[in-house]
């Protein structure tokens, strides 16, 4: 059995404890906020706003959220038509697109807000209120011209 340690040594193994607790905290803080910039598809605009983008066999569906804060933002949902899957649109009214939002976590959920069309294949919901932080999940729904698309696009409010 070794006598009791030095007051030097207990002095060095604080430090290199506290030391140690430094740098793993610095590198948790820095994921953190590296996760937070990178997740799910998205991309931040020039305006603030956040584009996240999904597709299915018939479009690029890409969806616009304004302010991606809580309280209540405006969601624009862009369709471009996939040309190369030979997909053609048929002739007449244009598909009913919906927007709702849920927080899986809590069980927070939005109703089903129906898109205004506001030019060729772009759609608008003017007033999506989002209550709390939290991973959210937008989903967007495409009904009509032979279809009936579901999409889920995944987004984390911070503040």
């Amino acid at each position: 059995m070794s006598g009791p340690m030095s007051p030097s040594r207990r002095r060095r193994l604080r430090m290199g404890a506290v030391l140690l607790a430094t740098v793993l905290f610095t590198l948790l803080a820095l994921r953190l906020t590296m996760l937070s910039s990178t997740s799910g598809s998205s991309s931040g605009s020039s305006s603030g706003g956040t584009t996240l983008t999904g597709g299915t066999a018939h479009d690029v569906v890409t969806l616009t959220i304004a302010s991606p804060k809580t309280g209540t933002t405006s969601v624009e949902v862009r369709l471009t038509p996939r040309e190369a899957t030979g997909a053609t649109r048929t002739t007449g009214s244009a598909p009913v697109v919906t927007v709702s939002a849920v927080l899986p976590t809590t069980g927070h959920a939005l109703p089903d807000y129906t898109a205004v069309p506001t030019a060729s294949n772009r759609y608008r919901v003017s007033a999506l209120p989002l209550m709390m932080t939290g991973r959210w999940e937008f989903l967007v729904d495409i009904d009509g011209q032979g279809r009936d698309d579901h999409l889920v696009f995944p987004l984390t409010l911070t503040r």
